[in-house]
């Protein structure tokens, strides 16, 4: 990124961004390291602990992590050489994530990224070639361009159609994160992954799809075409999955799509504008976001754009099921605006929330290590949708020891209204 590019914080706090990454670590905005390594396994932990190791400061993220990239995909071509197919597919598939993960810290379009980008993309495929279960590489016609996707089957897949996921992640999470290497949680469920980018994320960006505040809703009526052209897709029994800035996104796609059977959504971004998330976290998410947009060079415009990122207008459409995963102490976007949200939800809106949860769900608080894991939680809740079962109405709080604490819905208790904070 060119110095007069970005955010103006990050411009001229950059030396911090610096000095914080030597004292917390890689993970000083976001804990990168859990959410690329969860899809992994544990045998690519000593990939992040070279990282840990070697990364002082922000300029070392890409060559850091093209290097270990670099290097499992080395180990995936000689391993294929030697005939060990399932060596070869776990070098790959880290290799891919590896490359993903140095793509993140590039917010300038150009032959860099796009390079990063086809060597992952050259990675995954493959993993997609040697995987357990069927992967297949989908180009999602969209616009002038197109939403790149992976297609998953479970193993042993025999024909028919089948329950499916539409599922994506946030903002730093591309596509091929969004399923495990082995023992995906959905797959192992019986549901088919349709793991996809939309506009402005991952691989869509890079190739000049860029996010807008209603391309995804768009997005979503293209996806749902394809779903209803594919023999392996049950096209009445699909769900949508999204976490982080996919909280949002997948949320847009749950109001404007009525044949989605239900949503769930964690890792919250409820709040309107995001001012918390571009305005007072670190400004890493604000100067990627203006990538993801287009407007790297226009801060102002970026700003004024931004102001029409905001659910509530398109909650009266959500008719299914849509469930949300928080914590009540989100950084990055205040608890009380997904509350809001739900209240004025007409469909059933159920609520799991973690006391002292922050952002990501995975730093070590007491309720998230000791109560329900939101992943399975939110796979097992999809689950009875796409099986028919009705959706309940609660708010689920976690407690600091694990135990579950039904509390009296927003509905109940307020009338639907904007939390003072937001009344600008």
């Amino acid at each position: 990124m060119s110095g007069t590019a970005g955010p103006r914080r990050w411009r001229e706090q950059r030396w911090i961004i610096d000095s914080v990454l030597r004292t917390d670590g890689l993970e000083w905005d976001q804990p990168r390291i859990v959410y690329t390594q969860r899809p992994m396994g544990p045998d690519a932990a000593p990939d992040f602990q070279v990282a840990r190791s070697r990364i002082h400061k922000f300029a070392d993220l890409r060559p850091v992590f093209t290097e270990l990239a670099q290097r499992r995909e080395t180990l995936g071509e000689e391993a294929e050489k030697a005939r060990r197919p399932v060596a070869s597919r776990e070098h790959f598939f880290y290799a891919a994530l590896l490359y993903a993960t140095a793509e993140w810290p590039v917010w300038e379009d150009g032959a860099l990224l796009v390079g990063l980008d086809d060597r992952k993309n050259a990675c995954y495929t493959s993993y997609a070639r040697l995987a357990d279960h069927h992967v297949e590489r989908v180009d999602i016609p969209f616009g002038d361009g197109h939403l790149p996707a992976w297609f998953h089957l479970p193993r042993d897949y025999q024909g028919g159609p089948l329950p499916t996921v539409l599922s994506c992640g946030g903002m730093d999470a591309p596509k091929e994160l969004n399923v495990s290497l082995y023992g995906d949680t959905f797959l192992e469920r019986g549901f088919a992954v349709l793991a996809f980018d939309g506009p402005g994320q991952g691989e869509a960006s890079v190739r000049g799809v860029k996010f807008t505040p209603e391309a995804w809703v768009a997005a979503g009526a293209a996806l749902f075409s394809w779903c209803e052209r594919r023999a392996e897709v049950d096209s009445g029994r699909v769900v949508g999955f999204g976490l982080s800035f996919g909280s949002y996104w997948m949320s847009q796609i749950a109001a404007t799509q009525p044949g989605l059977r239900g949503s769930a959504v964690g890792l919250v971004c409820h709040e309107p504008g995001a001012h918390t998330l571009f305005g007072t976290a670190s400004p890493s998410f604000k100067a990627r976001f203006m990538w993801m947009s287009g407007l790297t060079d226009d801060e102002a415009a970026f700003d004024r754009m931004a102001e029409d990122i905001d659910l509530a207008p398109l909650m009266s459409g959500m008719r299914a099921p849509w469930l949300i995963i928080a914590g009540d102490e989100d950084e990055l976007s205040p608890v009380e605006y997904s509350y809001d949200l739900a209240a004025r939800c007409p469909a059933p809106a159920p609520m799991l929330v973690y006391r002292q949860g922050r952002h990501a769900l995975s730093l070590p608080t007491s309720s998230v290590a000791l109560g329900p894991n939101w992943l399975t939680y939110a796979a097992d809740w999809l689950l009875d949708r796409v099986n028919g079962l009705p959706a309940e109405e609660y708010v689920d709080v976690v407690l600091p020891s694990g135990r579950l604490e039904r509390r009296p819905h927003p509905k109940e208790t307020a009338r639907p209204g904007r939390p003072e904070a937001d009344r600008r």
